[in-house]
């Protein structure tokens, strides 16, 4: 039988399996994306209780099974990201960067860049004070697109090589933007572009109070599912959050004197 190792993972979600026990989805450095069963977790809360919460940063003594599974013999809780729960905007974010990055790691195969990157943007986003920026969350699906090695490209049309001036699309197809006159696509402006172009490119902690300019902030996911092959289910809810976040924005702007 396999020796069990002690690895860092992070919680990506987890399915209830049989009467007692509970299948869990863990990103680790070392092995990617993997599924591992947790004996008995639904009915004992001695043995994983309050530790395998969605986002929760552990230390697990994982076993190889003799399927696809893993066992999880041990969890110890190292980063519980308490806040998180305390809001539902910052849930939503939780639940979309898990689905997101663990959709794009490799199962059972070493990611130790989007490792980082999960930890780091759940790190950030559980110290925040206030809701984040729209390019917070833009920063995050440009990075793990990158991570992906489908980083799209911003600053120069994917037809002609060009660089981008002018009316301007954007095509998952094409891999990123174009020119007008070279293709066709979703329009956007040059100033949008130029934006996501800065975020790839900036620490994730310096664009959580940033916005994007106008233009279509679904973008980046809808371009992430063009490649996954499949939507992303906790996206809807995490634009029904946003919009409701920036309703109250706005309700709270047009209250304020002038």
């Amino acid at each position: 039988m396999p020796a069990a190792q002690l690895h860092d993972a992070v919680v990506l979600g987890t399915v209830d399996y049989g009467e007692r026990d509970r299948v869990v989805r863990l990103l680790c450095p070392e092995l990617g994306r993997l599924a591992c069963l947790a004996r008995g977790a639904r009915g004992s809360r001695r043995r994983f209780g309050g530790v395998l919460d969605l986002g929760a940063r552990l230390r697990v003594l994982l076993r190889p099974g003799r399927g696809e599974l893993y066992h999880l013999q041990e969890a110890e809780l190292h980063t519980a990201r308490l806040r998180l729960r305390e809001d539902l905007l910052a849930m939503a974010l939780c639940g979309y960067a898990c689905e997101l990055l663990g959709a794009f790691a490799r199962e059972q195969h070493p990611e130790p860049r989007l490792f980082g990157l999960l930890e780091v943007f759940l790190t950030v986003l559980d110290a925040a004070s206030a809701p984040p920026g729209s390019l917070f969350r833009a920063g995050l699906e440009l990075k793990a697109l990158h991570c992906a090695g489908l980083t799209p490209i911003l600053t120069r049309c994917a037809a002609c090589g060009l660089p981008m001036a002018g009316p301007c699309r954007f095509s998952a197809d094409a891999g990123g933007a174009l020119h007008a006159a070279c293709g066709e696509g979703e329009d956007v402006a040059p100033a949008f572009l130029a934006a996501l172009e800065r975020a790839l490119r900036r620490p994730l902690l310096e664009l959580l109070d940033q916005d994007l300019p106008p233009g279509p902030r679904a973008l980046l996911a809808r371009f992430a599912e063009h490649h996954l092959g499949r939507g992303l289910r906790a996206r809807a809810w995490l634009e029904a959050q946003e919009a409701e976040a920036q309703g109250s924005v706005s309700s709270g702007s047009a209250r304020s004197p002038s």
